[in-house]
């Protein structure tokens, strides 16, 4: 069974978004699953980028400007 923690960036900026999700990220266990909400999809965008280039694993709801994070493991 997943571990499910949420990240709400909705009234954060970047870079300061991108240092809470890599914060989070480290804490990140096994079976664990993070609910990232953005306010815009250009922030979203900027993070898909970003874990895309770092190879993890999610699904993006554009509709509702939140991301499923699923560990590497």
């Amino acid at each position: 069974m997943r571990a499910m923690v949420d990240l709400d960036l909705r009234e954060v900026r970047c870079p300061m978004a991108l240092v809470l999700l890599k914060q989070q990220l480290i804490k990140m266990k096994i079976n664990e699953c993070i609910n990232i909400k953005f306010s815009n999809q250009q922030a979203m965008q900027d993070i898909c980028l970003y874990l895309d280039k770092k190879n993890y694993c999610y699904l993006c709801e554009q509709n509702t400007l939140l991301i499923k994070l699923y560990n590497r493991f």
